[in-house]
């Protein structure tokens, strides 16, 4: 006689969650996004400044960021492909293996998955790329979640894009801490319900994130323990 035990118990949804940006919190990918498009830019006769840069909406996308460029120059913006195509080589080099993970995020994941809160990163990059990139900062290995939405348009992530990523991830109703870094992130994050910790870069500096429970010029400027305290709510 068989003494398996069938059970139908599942496990239970986790009640709470944190989450961030892949590419510009865990790495510094609009840095290199500014470098890249602004070399590549320059065939086209365009100065990219970082005002110029900051001033563009800065999207995620490469064919958008460029296009934007190009029109805040007051530059045409046909024949691109070779612009767009040499700012995505540096991308994907970037995932593949320059980048480095920011070490205040590294501390802050390791408090927050001892306390039993998974962590999810999600992102606007491709499949290949968002892996590699996991890879490369050893978030994989981690034990990190990775979101790629199903569709990512050139202003990301606005609120639409938060709930479908949280309800792909099954954290639609979890208590949720959000690190973002720039004003649409947190604005989308806040209407989804999150608590936000925005840490600006030299180029969204300037932005708006009121709503923010708190506003950092690095992770590494506060203890993980406080900023769990201040957001988790548990």
């Amino acid at each position: 006689m068989s003494t398996d035990v069938k059970t139908d118990k599942t496990p239970a949804r986790a009640t709470h969650a944190l989450i961030f940006e892949l590419e510009y919190v865990a790495a510094k990918k609009r840095q290199l996004e500014f470098k890249a498009i602004k070399s590549a830019v320059a065939t086209k006769g365009v100065e990219l400044s970082s005002v110029l840069f900051s001033r563009s909406g800065m999207s995620p996308l490469s064919r958008a960021a460029v296009t934007a460029v190009l029109k805040q120059a007051g530059k045409k913006t046909d024949a691109i492909e070779k612009a767009v195509s040499a700012v995505e080589k540096e991308v994907a080099a970037f995932c593949e293996n320059g980048a480095e993970l920011d070490k205040g995020l590294e501390k802050l994941i390791k408090v927050t998955q001892e306390k039993g809160i998974p962590v999810i990163a999600f992102t606007a990059l491709s499949e290949k790329n968002s892996k590699n990139l996991m890879d490369q900062l050893g978030l994989t290995d981690a034990g990190v979640e990775l979101v790629i939405p199903d569709e990512v348009k050139d202003s990301f992530p606005r609120a639409d894009s938060w709930l479908k990523m949280l309800k792909k991830c099954d954290k639609e109703d979890a208590t949720l801490v959000a690190i973002v870094t720039s004003q649409t992130a947190c604005k989308g994050g806040l209407t989804a319900g999150a608590a936000c910790i925005a840490i600006p870069d030299e180029y969204t500096d300037f932005q708006d994130f009121s709503g923010a429970k708190m506003i950092l010029a690095s992770l590494s400027d506060a203890k993980p323990k406080d900023i769990l305290d201040l957001t988790l709510r548990m």
